[in-house]
């Protein structure tokens, strides 16, 4: 059985560890209804809605032990019927520090988790124990009990749980990256190769992520686009010589990375708008966005939301008429809830992304009568511009799994060369907004709804 595992945001796990730890140091329960992403690989619960148990729900609640009425659950089966959810029964142990189940445990579960599953057909439900410390979880399957994967809650910090008892030798680590571990140590150096990341767009600023965070030492890579070399690109893209023209960028730059470092790297000639494209990234546990069209970004905006897999959206800007150049800045951008939303901190333009969506002939017409500008042309670019922001991206990106700075950092950073400063910009959220609401929005829908229409 392909491992399952519980993702979480961060201001949700706050939440729920308060419904479930109170001062009279009682067990307590809740359901977490899930929204479900599925692989060949793994099977992610997103989790969408928390429901603590009210205090009128339990016929028992003690320190060692609690039972919850079934009225409770009837409410749950209802709401994940109503909206296509999956539940995860969760319960506390307040007065432990590992997370185990117990033999009352076993007895209830037995009886609760295939009844769950045969009222919600097509689901596997699960649970969670939790303390003050720690977490555990499981399901259960043809009359056993069988272990989750682990839980990731997605904020600043990623903090992710591993549910494997006993302990697993470690290899040596590379003494290249000497002067990283002296940084943040052998765990964060191991927390780097274990990360699966993509990255969207690798041209001018996308082929130096890649090659920044293979010397860092990422063992996975997903590189995504379907473009080909031209000759305006040899001032920028990283490991791209005069013989490459015209060939694809990520057969250029994949060769270019295996040279540095030991990684496994997955190529797509496919536009990331597509939805065959965007269901790859599910298994992610970081996606970069270098692309340089509004499209694009908004559907990795809202990829991030219904995914609960975080975007680093990075981009530039040059503005420059006849060699002189008014300004001069970048942008780096955290997406998914708990991050940053693009529509609501409008760094992307609705004007633009429908001027991007029609076909290039009625685009070019609507160009000459001078309704829309600038979509097709080149924008101006330079390599050490790209490199700023791609360094800010990568800390920004990596800092969420290992601290590399020492401290959070913003979620929404603005780079301005003319006057050499980075300044945060801290996130909008919009009420109503259809992206990252937490009702209307997106929000860990996971599979349910589709992210974009083009195919």
């Amino acid at each position: 059985m392909k491992p399952i595992l519980v993702t979480i945001g961060s201001s949700d796990w706050e939440s729920l560890k308060k419904s479930l730890f109170t001062d009279d140091a009682n067990e307590n329960a809740a359901a977490l209804l899930c929204g479900i992403s599925d692989t060949d690989t793994q099977r992610r619960l997103l989790v969408r809605r928390i429901l603590p148990v009210p205090a009128d729900k339990y016929i028992e609640r003690l320190s060692y032990h609690l039972e919850v009425a079934a009225s409770f659950y009837n409410e749950v089966i209802t709401k994940c019927l109503d909206e296509h959810l999956i539940p995860v029964i969760v319960h506390s142990h307040p007065g432990h520090r590992e997370a185990w189940y117990s033999g009352s445990d076993d007895h209830g579960e037995r009886r609760l988790l295939p009844t769950l599953a045969a009222l919600l057909p097509g689901t596997v439900p699960a649970s969670l124990v939790v303390t003050p410390s720690a977490v555990t979880g499981r399901i259960f399957v043809d009359d056993s009990f069988i272990s989750l994967g682990g839980m990731t809650v997605v904020g600043i910090p990623i903090v992710r749980y591993r549910f494997v008892r006993g302990s697993h030798r470690k290899e040596k680590l590379d003494e290249r990256f000497d002067r990283q571990l002296r940084a943040f140590g052998a765990d964060g150096q191991r927390t780097l190769e274990s990360l699966k990341i993509a990255i969207i767009g690798v041209g001018g600023t996308g082929s130096l992520v890649a090659e920044q965070l293979v010397r860092a030492g990422v063992r996975d890579l997903q590189l995504v686009d379907y473009d080909e070399i031209e000759e305006s690109n040899l001032s920028r893209i990283f490991g791209a010589t005069k013989r490459d023209v015209n060939r694809r960028k990520v057969d250029v730059l994949a060769k270019h990375l295996e040279k540095i470092g030991d990684v496994a790297i997955t190529k797509d000639l496919r536009s990331a708008i597509k939805q065959s494209s965007l269901m790859t990234f599910r298994d992610r546990d970081l996606v970069f966005s270098c692309v340089d069209n509004d499209r694009t970004r908004a559907l990795l905006n809202r990829f991030a939301h219904q995914y609960l897999v975080p975007v680093v959206d990075l981009g530039t800007r040059l503005d420059a008429r006849q060699g002189h150049i008014t300004a001069a800045a970048g942008r780096v951008s955290i997406l998914g809830y708990g991050f940053a939303c693009l529509h609501c901190s409008n760094h992307i333009s609705s004007e633009r992304i429908r001027s991007e969506s029609m076909p290039r002939e009625e685009r070019i017409a609507l160009q000459k009568e001078g309704y829309i500008m600038g979509i097709d042309e080149p924008a101006p670019a330079v390599v050490s511009l790209n490199t700023v922001i791609a360094g800010l991206g990568v800390t920004a990106g990596l800092n969420l799994f290992i601290g590399l700075t020492g401290g959070t950092q913003p979620v929404d950073q603005i780079y301005d060369a003319r006057s050499g400063s980075v300044f945060p910009v801290s996130p909008r959220h919009e009420r109503g907004c259809d992206v990252c609401n937490d009702v209307e929005g997106v929000k860990a829908l996971g599979d349910i709804q589709i992210v974009s229409a083009y195919d």
